[in-house]
This record gives structure tokens, sequence and C-alpha cells, in this order.
């Protein structure tokens, strides 16, 4: 399980996409079962239940969907490195590089991926236009209650207010009859 570098700068110029794959890999007698991390027209990063040597030039079965059936590419193996925690979808990670397509599965490879890659597009527009929408649901809702609590608030301001204007009204007709009865009351001689 080693790392095969290659020297120079960075090979992946292409746009990778995230969309799991599976495929199988065959070399020799050997071969491995697994589903990908990401794809681009020049290789794959995939996980694997086993580990397969570096280096070793491969045949790599891609099962696109239904419509667009297995894909055969030639590659070779860039790394094949063990996880330390093994996922569901394996214990190894594993890099090919494609060197050469059957047929024209360059083009067919090509058209999935930018399928793929529309419909993720596609995806993110829709989740950021509900996000949006939950946005102004959002504020909506929280101008209703700002406006709900303002009118409690002028509710509360008016009782109070209206109580006030009864207890001002109730002491001046108590000090209005007690004005009368103490003038009553002045007026009468005992």
């Amino acid at each position: 399980m080693t790392t095969l570098l290659f020297s120079g700068p960075d090979r992946r110029h292409r746009t990778r996409y995230r969309v799991r794959i599976s495929f199988v890999l065959k070399s020799g007698e050997k071969e491995v079962r697994g589903i990908t991390r990401n794809v681009s027209l020049l290789g794959i990063s995939a996980y694997s239940d086993s580990p397969i040597d570096a280096a070793l030039p491969v045949q790599c079965t891609l099962n696109l969907s239904e419509s667009y059936g297995p894909l055969v590419v030639h590659g070779t193996i860039i790394r094949c490195e063990p996880l330390s925690q093994p996922i569901p979808d394996g214990n190894c990670e594993v890099g090919v590089f494609f060197k050469d397509f059957q047929g024209r599965g360059e083009t067919i490879l090509d058209e999935y991926l930018q399928k793929v890659g529309h419909q993720e597009e596609d995806a993110i527009k829709a989740g950021y236009l509900l996000l949006k929408q939950r946005q102004i649901a959002r504020r909506k809702k929280k101008r209703i209650e700002t406006i709900k609590k303002k009118r409690r608030q002028q509710a509360r301001l008016r009782k109070k207010k209206l109580a006030q204007k009864k207890k001002t009204a109730a002491k001046k007709k108590n000090a209005k009859k007690g004005t009368k009865s103490s003038a009553l009351s002045a007026g009468k001689k005992p």
C-alpha cells in the first residue's frame, strides 16, 4: 500500500464531481470493488474494501446510471492507503489515474459529469431559494410578532390610562362629595 507520486505540477486541473458510483478494478486475477468519492475525466478517488498495489495497471469499470450503462477505462493505481478508521464504504482509499477510455467512454463520462454538475447546480439553486424563502418567512413572522407586541403594550397602556382616569374621576367625585358633606355638616349646627 504505497503511494505513487507523479513529478511535476499537480495533474488535477479538471473539475472533480462529488458523486457516488460503484466500480470494479481488475488487475490480472485481482478484482477490487468499491464506491467513488469524486470523479473527473482524469480519474477517481474512491473507497474500497480490499487493498490493491499502487502503480498497477487496471481496468476500471464504472457503473454509471442505467441510461449510461457501464463505462470501461484503463488506468493506473496511483495510491491505495488504509483508512485509520474504517467506514461503511470501505477501509481503503484508492486513487486511479485514467489513461484511455474504451470507445466513446470519455465523451460519455463527460456528458454524465456535466449532467451531474447541472443537477448539483439546480439543487444548490433550489436550496438557496428555499433558504431565502425561510429568511423572508422568519422576517415576516418577526414583524408580525413585533406588531402584536406593540399592540399588546398599547392595549395595556390604554387600560392603565383608563384605570387612572376612573381613579381620578372617583377621587374628584369623592372630593366633591366630601366637600358637599363637609359644607352640609358645617351648615348644620348641632
